[in-house]
């Protein structure tokens, strides 16, 4: 079965840690570091990430995945992407003749002064 009880077990045996040792760092005894493991105790975001730091890794790791997909629609947001790069390439691309050479209006200024 795939739970966060047991995505925590495996992470736990691959570091060769103990269930005491567990119980130690997150300051629980050993016998309810064991029912998180059995899925007995329900989990608060601060505790994975307690426990994801005690195995040096992400808390995502831990975590179930989504339901519903990743939450990102990649070929939306390279659509988004697209369309927001053709917009500022008509919007900045199209600058007056007077701006467009800031050397000639930089002399004429400094010219002017002497």
């Amino acid at each position: 079965m795939n739970t966060t009880g047991n995505r925590i077990r495996i992470q736990r045996l691959m570091k060769n840690y103990s269930q005491e040792y567990m119980a130690f760092e997150l300051g629980i005894s050993q016998a309810a570091y064991s029912k998180i493991e059995r899925d007995e105790t329900e989990l608060s975001i601060r505790r994975i990430y307690a426990i994801a730091e005690i195995l040096e890794i992400s808390p995502f790791v831990l975590l179930p995945r989504p339901k519903y997909g990743t939450g990102i629609n990649h070929h939306a947001l390279l659509q988004f992407g697209y369309r927001f790069r053709q917009w500022w390439h008509r919007v900045f691309s199209s600058t007056p003749a007077a701006s467009a050479d800031p050397e000639s209006a930089h002399s004429d200024t400094s010219n002017a002064a002497a």
